[in-house]
């Protein structure tokens, strides 16, 4: 099991801040999970970044469990 944090957009269109999941792999099968589980954020999950226990990751990062893992889509500001 893992831990999801939701963050910006992604934590407003989806209505929660965190959830659990039952899921092992990597952080590209983790973003390919994410993308069925909801479709309406198709646009938005190719760009989120990941952390894993408060650490940026790349895309063959292996989850084990009880990871926290971050989905953290980009920030614009001035």
């Amino acid at each position: 099991m893992v831990k999801i944090r939701y963050f910006s957009i992604v934590k407003e269109k989806l209505g929660k801040q965190e959830e659990n999941l039952d899921f092992s792999g990597n952080v590209r099968e983790l973003r390919e999970f994410l993308k069925r589980r909801y479709p309406e954020l198709e646009n938005v999950w190719n760009n989120v970044r990941f952390a894993v226990n408060e650490e940026y990751v790349d895309e063959d990062y292996e989850l084990s469990d009880n990871d926290r893992v971050a989905v953290i889509p980009p920030v614009s500001g001035g």
